[in-house]
């Protein structure tokens, strides 16, 4: 009996052991998400870029569900109660144990921050439409797929644009790319516009993995805001994909939330897609009788002036500008082609009675000169000849004065009273 109880203890203690080492390990894998920010104050440089505050006296951003399709949202302080709802897509990674965290990468979060961040007096971060609510599609978990760069499967991005669509998301934004069209992925986007949706997606970056040449999606369907991202100095970067771009906006080194805390510095074309979400937000909610696609042209038409002027490559039609955005007025109605130019015949009777108009102007004109200049040569002998001819025809002008040179020497000095003349005195 002894002998048999050690040997179950032992087997137990064995296989308890291959348990505890097959076991998922979360704390290892979270120590290899992105860490919490910071507490920074300074305003932004992006912030002090576009000042999207100052579209805040007539749109905030509110009734607006700005949905983000990325790596999720975590709970920081600057966005509690923006978060409505939210979904997990992101597929199983295989690789290694999952960390379980809301937002692993911290794209979604800073994404998120950009958009809908509140204002607070302490941190001079926040959101470009802070009123706005957030909706999360979570289609990346704590890592992208392997060889694939910063990209999903479309399919993937299908079913979060639809089930965006269904939880009434005016604005999409979607951070997270794919190379790869896909007639479920075209049927999302076509849907979301036929719902009145407007979609914000990124251009990407170029790396090694995602050379040139590659069609960043959704962002190259038409009626998708493609956004790429500039820096400090107002310029894109040499990774930025110059493809289907139609707006730029900050992206690189901007100040964004963190995951649970505090704020730090993202770059990428994904962060840009959320100022741009974000001014979306604005002009909804300002214009909300205004259809998705009028929303579109509304930022391609008040974008400020790019580098390359507009509709280039790189910065499509310029920078984004929240607060025209908001308060431009734009010319409604479709502009209407003129008809071409048609040359016309003159009759022979025509041209003769052209030509006697002519002649009849010429000797007008003819003798309209000569009247004025026997009007000027009357005027000239009325009043300037009896002038004339009282000088003589002499140059009117005065005579120069004489030189009266000064005596070298002064004159004796005259004594007071020197012209009396002398009296004898009194007695003499």
């Amino acid at each position: 009996m002894p002998l048999k109880n050690f040997l179950r203890l032992t087997l137990a203690a064995t296989i308890g052991g291959i348990t505890l080492l097959a076991a998922p390990n979360p704390v290892a894998a979270q120590q290899q998400c992105v860490q919490p920010g910071a507490e920074i104050t300074p305003v932004p440089w992006a912030q002090q870029l576009l000042s999207p505050d100052r579209a805040w006296p007539m749109s905030t951003g509110a009734g607006q569900r700005v949905a983000v399709v990325s790596t999720g949202i975590a709970t920081h302080p600057q966005l509690a109660g923006r978060v409505t709802d939210s979904i997990d897509l992101a597929p199983a990674d295989q690789r290694s144990d999952s960390s379980g965290a809301a937002d692993c990468l911290g794209t979604g979060t800073g994404v998120a921050g950009i958009v809908a961040a509140r204002s607070t007096d302490s941190v001079g971060f926040h959101g470009v439409a802070p009123d706005a609510r957030l909706l999360s599609a979570k289609v990346v978990g704590d890592r992208f797929p392997t060889g694939a760069g910063e990209s999903v499967a479309p399919d993937l991005l299908a079913s979060a644009i639809e089930w965006a669509t269904d939880q009434g998301a005016t604005v999409i934004a979607v951070p997270t790319i794919t190379y790869e069209d896909s007639t479920a992925l075209r049927q999302a986007v076509r849907r979301a516009m036929d719902s009145d949706v407007v979609l914000v997606a990124a251009t990407g970056e170029l790396t090694s993995t995602t050379p040139f040449g590659l069609t960043p999606y959704p962002a190259a369907y038409d009626g998708v805001l493609g956004v790429s991202g500039i820096g400090r100095d107002g310029l894109i970067t040499n990774a930025s994909r110059p493809d289907h771009v139609d707006l730029v906006a900050p992206g690189y080194e901007v100040l964004t939330t963190f995951p649970q805390r505090g704020l730090g510095e993202m770059s990428g074309s994904a962060f840009a897609t959320g100022y741009v979400a974000g001014t979306v937000a604005l002009a909804r909610s300002y214009h909300p009788d205004s259809p998705a696609a009028e929303i579109v042209r509304r930022l391609r038409a008040t974008a400020a002036p790019a580098p390359e002027g507009a509709g280039s490559t790189n910065y499509g039609e310029g920078l984004v500008n929240p607060y025209q955005a908001v308060v431009e007025n734009l010319v409604s109605g479709d502009p209407a082609e003129l008809p071409a130019m048609s040359r016309t015949t003159m009759s022979k009777e025509e041209r003769a009675r052209a030509q006697a108009q002519a002649d009849s102007d010429q000797l007008a004109f003819g003798l309209a000169g000569a009247a004025a200049a026997l009007a000027a040569v009357v005027t000239i002998a009325v009043v300037f000849g009896p002038r004339g001819r009282r000088r003589g025809w002499r140059s009117g002008l005065a005579e120069l004065p004489q030189d009266r040179p000064e005596d070298e020497l002064p004159e004796p000095p005259v004594e007071l009273f020197g012209d009396r003349s002398a009296r004898p005195s009194p007695g003499r």
